[in-house]
């Protein structure tokens, strides 16, 4: 069965294909898509190729999914992206507290070394008085 599409979000495999009606290579793709998510198709999203003005290719590679698991799909992957988020925001947070777990650091160690100058000082002033 075959069907032209406006084109989708989608990844490629180049490692299946079939061909287009402009004989060229229809890789397999999966579409994340709300209304297809992990759908695969054959498909080519080529315009204006060798004086075609658009060739939007595909056949479908799976058989259509019920409107629950079209649902489901969708939301999962909304949420992965959301978790995503959070998971950059944490590596965000954990790179600033690392800049400044190492500011203290080099500042705790100047304290300590200065501490050290003026008790050095003090015993020093104390026994030649």
């Amino acid at each position: 069965m075959s069907k032209y599409s406006q084109g989708s979000n989608c990844s490629k495999s180049h490692f299946i294909s079939d061909e287009c009606r402009c004989s060229l290579d229809a890789p397999l793709m999966t579409l994340w898509t709300d209304a297809n998510p992990i759908c695969r198709l054959y498909g080519r999203g080529m315009y204006k190729l060798q004086g075609h003005k658009r060739c939007n290719h595909f056949v479908w590679y799976d058989e259509e999914m019920t409107p629950r698991s079209k649902e489901l799909i969708s939301s999962f992957h909304e949420r992965l992206g959301l978790e995503k988020i959070k998971v950059n925001e944490c590596k965000h947070k954990e790179d600033e507290l690392k800049k400044e777990i190492k500011f203290l650091k080099i500042q705790l160690k100047f304290t300590i070394g200065f501490m050290i100058v003026l008790l050095i000082g003090l015993v020093a002033t104390s026994v030649l008085n």
